[in-house]
């Protein structure tokens, strides 16, 4: 079976710092095998924030901050003989970062630190110059994705485990550890969100709200915005008051939010009608070209997305009402859109209803919200002695239950396919192609059908 292999990250001398023992004793309980972790210490940190970080978490949660708890950590996870790597994966390191490092190195050695997850040309390098003797991993950082890559690699380096990219397919991963059957590997097996390479992507994350990645998510919409004139407006003599109030707002309002505001104040009759009409036109027809205006089949009713759709559609009814039948046929696609979920969802509660009620309850203590774990694609790793590790999210999972379910299946192989099969499973679960993206959109799925 697989090594569970869990990250350790917590600030350690500030509001989430742990009682390191029982916090690793814990873990082992809970059936992990194996640790990394993050370092930036002082030296670092004092100088350079934790805004830029030598292993690429960017938050001091996400860190071990001192090196007397790094020597704690070390201590309790060799009382259970089991290995803890520190990761050194940032994408860069400068001429100034780089003596820190080699600082940092040699506490690693001084700790008897089991090994270091390697995301940086450079520090490999540096650790073959030095003679490093203990284990190297290479990071998913380094964007490892075919055989020429681990072959470099290999002949060049003194290797402990290759951890392969998240895009790799499982075709693919089984060429690869085919190819070098004496090599160790760590793959990904987990739908973790993010439409970007993890090797080639230079964003910070651990902001919450403010990481770029959540705000291209949200479609670019910044919810406030610095007005970069502010000074000259509030210092304009030929304004009044009302005026730079005006002038200085920074409300953001979607399109959808302009639509419903415009709306309701129609239906209030409070202003100038014509004028009104005028601006939901303009809005309805600067968005009426949108990819996103459809109906989601796989969303509730009251979802935000649905919800917009048939804001939308009440704006551009009532500019057909209002005369402009220049939008009958965009009332037609939207209604078509709507009616599919209908037909969807009622031909799939008379259909599933019994079935889909009993296969919940039976997956309640696996599956959580949200989250559809790739079974077939375990037991297809299984196959393969030299992957090592394989990793799957776990934050507000039910980890232990599914590691339990999952090595019972492994190790009896008995596997009832209409036990576990689930709408998001597939075969080659590449976190970026079209399945990916849009496997939940109906009109996806009805076009798979006809090819």
């Amino acid at each position: 079976m697989f090594k569970k292999i869990v990250w350790l990250g917590f600030s350690t001398k500030w509001k989430n710092a742990k009682d390191v023992g029982k916090y690793i004793q814990s873990l082992v309980d809970g059936w992990a095998t194996e640790f990394f972790t993050g370092y930036n210490p002082a030296y670092w940190s004092d100088k350079f924030g934790f805004e830029v970080s030598p292993n690429g978490r960017f938050a001091e949660h996400e860190q071990i901050t001192d090196i007397e708890t790094l020597r704690l950590i070390v201590t309790e996870v060799h009382k259970h003989n089991l290995e803890l790597f520190v990761n050194l994966n940032a994408w860069y390191y400068t001429d100034e970062t780089f003596s820190l490092v080699q600082q940092m190195v040699s506490e690693f050695e001084e700790l008897w630190m089991d090994g270091i997850i390697c995301g940086n040309i450079s520090i490999l390098e540096y650790l073959k110059e030095r003679k490093y003797t203990w284990k190297i991993n290479i990071s998913t950082i380094l964007a490892v994705y075919n055989m020429e890559a681990i072959g470099f690699f290999l002949e060049n380096y003194t290797i402990n485990k290759i951890i392969l990219s998240r895009e790799v397919t499982l075709k693919e991963i089984e060429s690869i550890v085919t190819e070098f059957p004496e090599t160790k590997f760590e793959v990904f097996w987990e739908w973790d969100f993010c439409r970007y390479n993890n090797g080639l992507c230079f964003a910070e994350h651990k902001y919450g709200a403010k990481d770029i990645c959540t705000i291209v998510v949200n479609d670019l919409v910044i919810k406030k915005r610095f007005h970069p004139d502010f000074k000259k407006i509030i210092l304009d003599e030929s304004l009044n008051n009302f005026e730079k109030l005006a002038k200085l707002d920074e409300k953001y309002m979607s399109c959808f939010e302009e639509i419903e505001s415009i709306l309701s104040e129609l239906d209030l009759w409070l202003w100038d009608l014509e004028s009104l009409e005028k601006q939901l036109y303009k809005v309805i027809n600067q968005n009426k070209n949108r990819v996103d205006l459809f109906y989601d089949s796989m969303k509730p009713i009251n979802d935000i997305r649905n919800k917009n759709i048939l804001i939308f559609l009440k704006g551009v009814k009532y500019l057909v009402w209002a005369g402009y039948n220049e939008f009958n046929g965009l009332i037609n696609e939207l209604e078509q859109s709507v009616q599919s979920w209908l037909q969807f969802n009622l031909k799939k509660a008379k259909e599933l209803w019994w079935d889909a009620k009993l296969k919940a309850q039976e997956l309640a203590s696996f599956y959580s919200k949200w989250d559809n774990l790739n079974l077939y694609s375990y037991l297809f790793f299984s196959q393969f002695q030299n992957i090592e590790t394989v990793k799957f999210p776990t934050r507000g999972r039910n980890y232990n239950e599914k590691i339990q379910l999952i090595t019972d299946v492994v190790e009896s192989w008995k596997l009832d396919t209409k036990q576990y099969l689930d709408r998001n499973i597939n075969i080659e679960r590449a976190h970026y192609d079209l399945t990916y993206l849009f496997w939940d959109k109906l009109w996806f799925r009805e076009m798979l059908k006809e090819i």
